[in-house]
């Protein structure tokens, strides 16, 4: 006799909402690495929607000012809100009673994303952790999630099958990722120093050379201080509200300033040994890194 197995939940028909560089790289790579799929794309701004469009990228658009924007998703086996995290809060209020299998987002903060998603069945958060300093449709690149590590954060009250959740996990391998599962309070906790502290310190460093206004300094700018601060050419839109909704920034803020005053003393004193000490724990951190992290750095231009 025969055994038959249930059939793998499929993930066919897609919804973006946001068109920036993640939700725009997002319907790129589905595009390449899902035949067949559809995908329905929203966004404030005509442009990003005509270009995905033209492009083939996207199959259709919804209004995002129609009375029941919320129903040009109905159906959909996915819908990804990829808008800065204030955003994605209200926004998710809009498909509470929605017809669709499975809502996620992709903000880099999660708690107060899934207190906005509190009693939302089939919502998992969800933040990619790939970027660049580029921002918009623009910027999007179908490889932007290979060789990236993609965070899920389940609700213990999730209702999505235990299929469902493997199969989208499955779907996110498809575009390059390594998928991980993580509680929201972990996650933030960890992003806040890896990836948002990271972007106060660039934005910080250019402005500390950008209200030197030297101009023979901002001609010596070479590959370190280029290197340093790429991530302040990132969307201030964009950062102000991560950085306001990061619980867990000021913290990690205080730590870093701790260990500056740190470094200035033992510049200030002289200390040739203990400074040579710290640099080279830094230094060996750094090395420590894998190459493929290296090369797509956490944090950058991401929701």
């Amino acid at each position: 006799m025969k055994t038959t197995h249930p059939a793998t939940p499929a993930f066919n028909a897609f919804g973006i909402i946001g068109l920036g560089l993640i939700g725009g790289s997002l319907a790129k790579a589905l595009r390449a690495f899902v035949p067949g799929c559809r995908i329905t794309v929203a966004d404030l701004r005509p442009e990003p929607v005509h270009a995905a469009l033209a492009e083939g990228v996207a199959d259709e658009a919804a209004d995002h000012h129609a009375p029941h924007f919320e129903a040009a998703f109905d159906g959909c086996d996915a819908l990804f809100i990829c808008t800065p995290p204030r955003d994605a809060c209200r926004l998710l209020g809009t498909f509470r009673n929605a017809r669709i299998g499975l809502i996620t987002d992709v903000a880099s903060v999660k708690i107060p994303v899934m207190k906005a998603a509190a009693g939302m069945a089939n919502f998992i958060g969800g933040h990619p952790m790939a970027g660049s300093e580029g921002s918009g449709y623009g910027a999007a690149e179908t490889t932007l999630f290979q060789r990236a590590t993609y965070v899920l954060c389940v609700p213990a009250d999730c209702a999505v099958s235990a299929a469902s959740l493997e199969a989208f996990k499955a779907l996110l391998a498809s575009l390059g990722a390594t998928v991980v599962t993580m509680d929201p309070d972990q996650h933030d906790r960890r992003v806040a120093v890896i990836s948002h502290l990271p972007h106060v310190a660039a934005f910080a460093l250019a402005s500390v050379a950008d209200e030197a206004r030297d101009a023979v300094m901002r001609a010596l700018i070479g590959g370190g201080f280029r290197d340093t601060t790429r991530i302040a050419a990132s969307s201030p839109d964009l950062w102000t509200d991560i950085f306001l909704e990061s619980a867990n920034l000021v913290p990690a803020i205080d730590d870093y300033i701790a260990l500056l005053h740190r470094v200035r003393d033992l510049v200030a004193t002289g200390d040739d040994a203990a400074l040579r000490a710290l640099l080279k724990q830094a230094s060996d951190f750094r090395a420590s890194i894998p190459e493929g992290l290296r090369r797509n750095p956490p944090g950058g231009g991401r929701p």
